[in-house]
């Protein structure tokens, strides 16, 4: 019972790891290498402690393994599941070479590489809890052949493999509703509840990310519609709400791998481009810029709005703090509504 309850608790964790971590991979293809070896590590420590805490029965080692590489594959990269699975099943020689370990071996080729494929093949075929089932079928598979193979009182070995069975998926389905519940919390936590953006909570989040990670390659953009407090007066914080989601719809429409926006004030915008070159970066915003103003937008009784923006651009120096890069892309956009909006000016990287 105790190590049940071990592997119960363990998995908890690893979860809200993956939630953790996933909600900040959605945009950026799977992580950066940091990311991935980072997440590789810390599975491999979960999937050793889980190990630890096995249930032996003639040498097999009866775990929550196969839940971590469910939501391993659900949730984070391929890289991070095959290297996780077939790293753990060369450390399971630890507990003795065997014809167990060997077989695990052999198992685990098998499904670091089919897992993955078969999470991207699901992915949007089923709902979440559904692909959840599927792959703890799949993942089931390898230890309960193990079973019946090894374990000679037969009884016995399809004793093992429903008691599996039934906490696989009653594991899934419970872990499941606390993955849906914690996903919503850091996923709220993250997003302004107007436009759908990332908030100004998460632009400083990811500001210090970007210092950690010392990407030397950074440009930073504010934007600010031009003469908003007019808009809101004449036709209402109604119409300007809905003129700030339409905005954002822009924004999204417009977006690229690199680029991610945030609503950072009232009608202040950021945007974060990494590993762009600075004139493709003041092209993206130029772009951006003109974007907004051949779009139109409209007010809630349906009268159209012409909008502009304003917007800061500043690189990056070296060795310079992103706090500083922040201040002169403001400093900028001070200079584009003082030289008559509806500019991109580009902060002096000297």
């Amino acid at each position: 019972m105790v190590n049940i309850l071990a592997n119960v608790g363990i998995m908890l964790m690893a979860v809200y790891f993956y939630m953790r971590t996933s909600t900040g991979w959605h945009e950026q293809a799977g992580g950066n290498k940091s990311d991935i070896i980072n997440s590789i590590l810390l599975e491999v420590l979960v999937g050793i402690i889980l190990m630890s805490f096995s249930i032996v029965v003639d040498g097999l080692r009866y775990d929550f393994r196969f839940l971590l590489f469910c939501f391993s594959a659900k949730y984070l990269d391929w890289k991070v599941t095959s290297s996780s699975i077939l790293l753990l099943a060369i450390l399971r020689f630890g507990w003795g070479n065997d014809q167990v370990a060997q077989m695990n071996l052999l198992a685990s080729v098998i499904l670091a590489v089919s897992l993955p494929l078969i999470a991207a093949f699901i992915k949007k075929k089923w709902n979440d809890l559904m692909q959840l089932y599927i792959l703890v079928s799949y993942c089931m598979w390898p230890t309960i052949l193990l079973s019946n193979y090894l374990i000679a009182d037969r009884l016995q070995a399809v004793y093992i493999s429903m008691v599996m069975v039934v906490v696989g998926y009653g594991s899934i389905f419970i872990m499941h509703h606390f993955v849906f519940d914690l996903y919503y919390l850091i996923i709220s936590a993250s997003t302004d509840h107007l436009t759908g953006l990332k908030n100004v909570r998460a632009f400083h989040k990811e500001l210090s990310s970007v210092e950690q990670r010392n990407n030397p390659s950074v440009t930073l953009a504010v934007i600010d519609i031009d003469y908003f407090k007019d808009y809101n007066d004449f036709f209402g914080h109604d119409s300007g709400d809905a003129t700030l989601r339409q905005l954002a719809g822009v924004f999204n429409a417009q977006a690229v791998s690199e680029a991610t926006f945030y609503r950072i004030g009232g009608e202040e915008f950021a945007l974060v481009l990494e590993n762009t070159q600075a004139t493709d970066s003041e092209n993206f915003v130029r772009h951006l810029q003109k974007a907004v103003e051949e779009n139109v937008f409209y007010a809630t009784t349906g009268e159209p709005i012409a909008l502009t923006i304003s917007a800061g651009v500043a690189h990056r120096r070296k060795n310079e703090s992103l706090k500083k890069t922040l201040k002169r892309a403001d400093n900028a956009l001070y200079q584009a509504k003082r030289n008559g909006r509806n500019k991109v000016m580009i902060a002096q990287l000297h």
